[in-house]
């Protein structure tokens, strides 16, 4: 009998899905959750993956928006630095909790070589984080060591008897009383340049540059002062009568002659504001061997010489003379430096050395703002801690960054107080000396920094970067030999510009302050910084 075959019944059998813990954790070091989902644990993925979503979304929006330079300048505060140091100390811990996650969810025998792909994640985690930590941390030292001197400006109320408090009679009765500075709607700083490199028992006040800005008509301008200058008028009366550059080093060790006031600094920057006729919100000083560093950190910076020269003598930062021709540079931070301070050579002196230091720090702007400093943060960054010192608050510069960035060359205007707005005086027994007109200097003040909105006439403007070819070559020091000098242009007046719009009525003429005049007053200053002064007996 013929038995039919029996009949078997396929079973599938429901196998999980095979869940490799090494490719689950590299997938979620990739992004927090996305080695969850892999394995079919959405909720736990979606829960990891989506705050750092929101954190990423939440940045690319900053940086989209209309206003992003302000709100990246947020970030110069030490409170916000220290703040985005946590959060990503706890996007670290985050991420590191992910990929631990995935690998305890994953299936399969922990082998050497599938462990390279564990490897691997922990290194896209670890790296990046602890990196940027790292530049968050130096930023934040940074800030602090910059806004180490935050202060209010000085506004002395009153008047003082200096002959009493002052028994060398360093500070004069004076002749000319100036009324206090209106405020223009202008943000107006004091750049002090100090020199406390090898060699040097004190910090000397080799440079001062009044720069303003504008906001309404996006426009910056710049007077360099004269450090031998004399006799300047004091905020609340009387006269400092030895070189304007030894008014910081004094009022910081005298401060009983000038009440109220938190600095010398302070003292300099109200001084040279009454002088000028300008609200001078705060000072920022600049040391010298900094500056070499920071110009490195950018890789340089990019100069046109209009005027050649050559100071076989100049032994400044292990520079062993400097001799430059016409023509278009990149210099690195010692021939930067050298450029900017190089006065004894034929032709050249403290007036074109200043006209030549506003350059500088032009090309430096047009530099970090092109993105110079991403060449290396890190370095640019603990330069910047050594360079600058503030008395402005974070939320100052945070206000008026924005509006910088917008300023074009052809509205930098920059000046120096030169012959004859100034005059030496041989046989003086202060030495080297430039006794000011100080009328004629404060017209000039007047006309750089009119009221916001309003751009200024008659004054020259730092020439336009032509984009040419440059060279970092120097020619050899060889003063015997003279160098081709070349005239620097000249710059015509801007004819008078219909003033920029504004939300409120801005004043069309400002209230001449009374003043008792010099007799033999000067005569208009020549446009032209850079020209060679008249008196040839400058130091």
């Amino acid at each position: 009998m013929h038995r039919p075959a029996p009949r078997y019944r396929a079973i599938q059998l429901q196998l999980p899905p095979k869940r490799n813990r090494h490719v689950q954790t590299l997938l979620s070091s990739l992004w927090p959750g996305l080695g969850q989902l892999a394995s079919g644990a959405r909720r736990s993925g979606l829960f990891l993956a989506l705050p750092p979503f929101v954190v990423v979304a939440l940045a690319l929006a900053a940086l989209a928006s209309p206003d992003r330079v302000a709100r990246l300048a947020e970030l110069l505060d030490p409170g916000v630095i220290a703040a985005v140091l946590v959060l990503e100390l706890v996007f670290l811990a985050w991420r590191l909790g992910a990929v631990a996650d995935a690998f305890r969810r994953g299936d399969g025998a922990i082998r050497a070589r599938a462990a390279g792909l564990t490897a691997i994640g922990l290194v896209f985690v670890i790296v990046p984080s602890v990196y940027a930590a790292y530049l968050t941390e130096i930023a934040r030292e940074a800030a602090l060591d910059v806004f180490s001197a935050v202060e209010q400006p000085w506004q002395p109320t009153g008047g003082r008897t200096p002959d009493r408090l002052i028994p060398d009679d360093d500070l004069g009765p004076g002749t000319v009383v100036f009324s206090p500075p209106p405020s223009l709607g202008r943000f107006t700083v004091l750049l002090i340049g100090v020199d406390s490199g090898p060699g040097r028992s004190t910090a000397l006040t080799d440079s001062m540059i009044i720069a303003s800005l504008d906001p309404v008509a996006e426009s910056v301008s710049m007077i360099s002062v004269p450090r031998d200058m004399v006799d300047v008028p004091l905020p609340g009366g009387g006269s400092f009568r030895p070189k304007i550059n030894s008014l910081m080093a004094y009022a910081n060790n005298h401060p009983s002659a000038f009440p109220g006031a938190p600095s010398g600094e302070a003292v300099l920057a109200a001084t040279l504001g009454q002088l000028l006729g300008v609200q001078v919100d705060g000072w920022a000083m600049v040391n010298l061997p900094g500056f070499v560093r920071v110009v490195n950190s950018i890789g340089g910076i990019d100069i046109t010489v209009h005027r050649g020269f050559c100071d076989a003598g100049y032994r400044e930062y292990g520079m062993n003379g400097f001799a430059i021709l016409p023509g278009r540079y990149h210099f690195d931070g010692d021939a930067a430096l050298a450029y900017a301070r190089v006065r004894h050579a034929l032709t050249e002196n403290d007036f074109t050395r200043a006209g030549r230091q506003e350059e500088i720090v032009v090309a430096a702007r047009d530099r970090v703002a092109s993105g110079g400093f991403l060449a290396n943060p890190a370095e640019f960054l603990t330069a910047m801690g050594q360079l600058v010192k503030t008395s402005l608050p974070p939320s100052a510069l945070i206000d008026f960054i924005e509006p910088a960035t917008h300023v074009t060359r052809d509205h930098v205007y920059r000046q120096v107080i030169q012959p004859p707005l100034v005059h030496s005086s041989p046989g003086d027994p202060r030495g080297s000396i430039q006794v000011p007109d100080l009328l004629g200097i404060h017209k000039l003040g007047v006309a750089a920094f009119p009221p916001a909105g309003t751009l200024p006439v008659g004054v020259a403007t730092i020439p336009p970067d032509d984009g040419g070819a440059t060279t970092s070559k120097l020619p050899p020091v060889n003063c015997a030999v003279a160098p081709t000098i070349t005239p620097a242009p000249t710059l015509a007046p801007k004819p008078s510009p219909t003033p920029l719009p504004t939300d409120t009525p801005v004043p069309t003429d400002t209230p001449a302050p009374t003043i008792t005049p010099k007799p033999g007053g000067g005569p208009t200053p020549s446009p032209d910084p850079t020209a060679a002064p008249a008196d040839s007996s400058a130091p």
